[in-house]
């Protein structure tokens, strides 16, 4: 008895205490994307906001948006923001924020003051997603996307399914991001994003209700950021072959040649299932020299070569093929990073963790060091199944014929 007597004040305190810290829906406005475009001198906020009625499945109206997007400018990023309340009743809230877009001159002007506000901002999430466009970040945040009503959440979910299946972007969080330019080599690299097709905005539910968009969001080049602003872009292809030496691949899928030279059409396809990639820096007459060795597994998805696979033989020179093309795509990697200079690679970290000493001598020069790396590229590829057919379709059509 005397135990419960000690407790019930302390189960009072905490019934009477209620959510001290709670918001109302009716007061804030949700933003679930954010756009940075840099005009005139001033930075331009953009916000995506959630609009409720829009987005309950009692309420839902197909002819309404379920996304309001405005703009704000300042000198400053936090004199952007305060200016929203000239425009809007509720107070901006930031904690349901999914990804940010960064326009393409924002990036060129530097992200150290955006990455400084959400360092200070409490409303702030390091988990939102970063992105570059090409473009205007606005235009971006203003397309509906189909099959799925907040348009940022669209973007989200796009660049999950590419990480898991074609390893050509990763998906960079506003922690990695600072990481990566606080890190040794001051360098990151940033999934692109363009309106594709024709010129037309999908900024209207009506365009919705058509069987095909005239345009489209989609994820497009890679923007490389050294030190916090944008130096470059690389294509698809050299992105790629940037995540495979950066040890990024998750799964990817990876057309071939038949010929042993590269050439001719790349028909046939394996489907990468698991890879690993390791860096080896070795210092030879004051040069770096970087071991590249990759190890993978895959299933054949398409093979359109000769030979019979149901012999070993066959198959260990279908795997060679497979193992040149994905050297090939990672020497493309090489070459654009190297180009703009920007370590994206982590090759400083890597030689920074190995040889702390000597990478003292280099830390300062390194933007000059590491395009006169030399890059040494071995890839091993293991095919885990060729599927039922011991040669193609076509192939075993005529062999059906003859018989």
């Amino acid at each position: 008895m005397t135990k419960w007597k000690l407790l019930l004040p302390l189960i009072v305190c905490l019934l009477a205490a209620g959510c001290w810290n709670r918001v109302e829906l009716n007061d804030i406005a949700v933003i679930s994307a954010t756009g940075v475009d840099w005009k005139d001198g001033n930075w331009v906020l953009t916000y995506q906001v959630v609009i409720p009625q829009a987005i309950s499945s009692q309420s839902a109206s197909s002819n309404s948006a379920s996304v309001n997007v405005f703009s704000t400018k300042g000198e400053s990023f936090r004199s952007a923001v305060s200016k929203a309340s000239q425009e809007t009743s509720r107070r901006l809230y930031f904690s349901h924020t999914q990804i940010i877009i960064i326009g393409q001159e924002a990036a060129r002007k530097g992200l150290g003051p955006l990455l400084d506000t959400y360092l200070r901002n409490h409303d702030s999430r390091e988990t939102v997603s970063v992105y570059l466009s090409k473009g205007s970040a606005r235009r971006m945040l203003e397309q509906l996307i189909p099959l799925e009503k907040i348009p940022a959440s669209a973007i989200q979910r796009m660049i999950t399914n590419e990480e898991l299946n074609s390893s050509i972007f990763r998906q960079m969080t506003v922690h990695q991001v600072m990481m990566d330019l606080l890190g040794t080599t001051h360098a990151t690299g940033l999934p692109g994003l363009v309106v594709a097709g024709t010129t037309e905005s999908m900024d209207t539910v009506g365009k919705l209700s058509r069987t095909n968009t005239p345009s489209k969001v989609r994820l497009y080049d890679l923007g490389l950021i050294a030190g916090d602003k944008l130096v470059g872009w690389i294509n698809n292809e050299e992105s790629q072959g940037v995540m495979w030496l950066a040890d990024h691949v998750k799964k990817a899928t990876i057309p071939f040649a038949c010929a042993a030279d590269g050439e001719g059409q790349k028909n046939s396809t394996i489907r990468i299932t698991h890879a690993k990639t390791k860096l080896r820096p070795e210092l030879s007459n004051g040069k770096w020299i970087m071991h590249v060795n990759v190890s993978s597994e895959g299933t054949l998805m398409e093979y359109n070569c000769a030979g019979e696979l149901a012999k070993p033989r066959q198959v260990d020179q279908v795997e060679r093929l497979i193992e040149r093309e994905i050297a090939s795509i990672m020497e493309k990697g090489w070459k654009a990073v190297r180009k703009h200079r920007a370590d994206v690679l982590g090759f400083g970290n890597v030689i920074h963790e190995r040889y702390p000493k000597q990478w003292s001598k280099s830390r300062e020069n390194w933007m000059e060091i590491f395009p006169n790396t030399e890059v040494k590229i071995a890839v091993e590829v293991k095919l885990l199944s060729t599927g039922m057919s011991g040669s193609g379709f076509k192939k075993e059509q005529k062999k059906k014929e003859s018989s």
